[in-house]
């Protein structure tokens, strides 16, 4: 707060904030306090409350010009997600990482799993997106996650009969979803350029991918083989499109966008005449 209060943004990493609860529970039966659900001090929420409280944005005093922030990340062990003291930090928090171990061992970085994931607070900055971003930015991110839990559920029926068991559209649902997650979710701290990504690249980049899949599926209906689909030369650039710099986003991402819709129509063209 000393540091807010001069201005800066200040970010605080706290590991682990579950073991500090049980340091509570340690040191209120050690006290002979009256005990809450689980052996845990009845002021556990309000505790853990007072923390994060404490971080948000600020505008200082005796500066009109000067503003401050705290982010506040604690990590919480979900051993077992029903554990009371985890309850409460997912309550009071409403926003939650889940870590996947998997995802990791994969050298899938950010290893955030998706699908264990959520904010509560999605409702309340639609209307800040869709006025500093885009007004389809609510509509391509529920999409993205349609696409993701989809993915999920086929993986089951592909382990259990292969991928030739499904249809096209669902191969074609699992090659977006694999793109979602390589080309858009995947990022390389260590790249000059993907180490950061604006808002505005974050919403053309998955306009791109989704745009792929709903053409792609275009022409499947109009007939065209699945394989020509999956084989279109702009799907490498899509893939590569995290690269570009953000001076470049204008140019190329429409550029891609041009060749991505002459490459499907001339798919549909080439099924329709067959």
């Amino acid at each position: 707060e000393y540091y807010r209060d001069m201005g800066y943004k200040v970010a605080i990493m706290a590991d682990s904030t579950s073991r500090w609860a049980e340091a509570l529970r340690e040191m209120s039966g050690r006290l002979e306090e009256m005990p809450g659900e689980e052996g845990y001090p009845a002021y556990l929420a309000s505790r853990i409350a007072e923390f994060y409280e404490r971080a948000g944005y600020v505008k200082c005093l005796g500066d009109d010009n000067r503003y401050g922030s705290i982010s506040a990340i604690g990590a919480v062990h979900l051993g077992n997600v029903e554990v009371i003291q985890s309850q409460m930090f997912l309550y009071i928090v409403k926003v939650f990482w889940g870590l996947s171990a998997s995802l990791a061992y994969k050298r899938h970085f950010p290893a955030i799993d998706w699908l264990q994931s959520y904010s509560l607070y999605v409702d309340r900055l639609a209307s800040w997106f869709s006025d500093n971003v885009s007004p389809e930015w609510d509509e391509l991110r529920a999409r993205a996650m349609r696409v993701l839990q989809e993915e999920a559920e086929l993986n089951e029926i592909v382990q259990l009969v292969g991928i030739d068991a499904l249809s096209w559209k669902d191969r074609l649902t699992m090659e977006v979803a694999r793109s979602i997650r390589e080309d858009y979710l995947h990022q390389n701290a260590f790249d000059e350029v993907d180490t950061y990504t604006s808002l505005q690249k974050q919403f053309d980049m998955l306009q791109l991918i989704l745009a792929f899949q709903e053409k792609g599926q275009q022409a499947l209906d109009a007939g065209a083989n699945l394989s020509d689909v999956l084989g279109l030369p702009v799907r490498d650039r899509i893939g590569r499109a995290k690269y570009i710099p953000e001076d470049q986003i204008k140019v190329q991402f429409e550029q891609i966008e041009s060749d991505l819709s002459s490459q499907t129509a001339a798919l549909i063209d080439q099924g329709g005449q067959a």
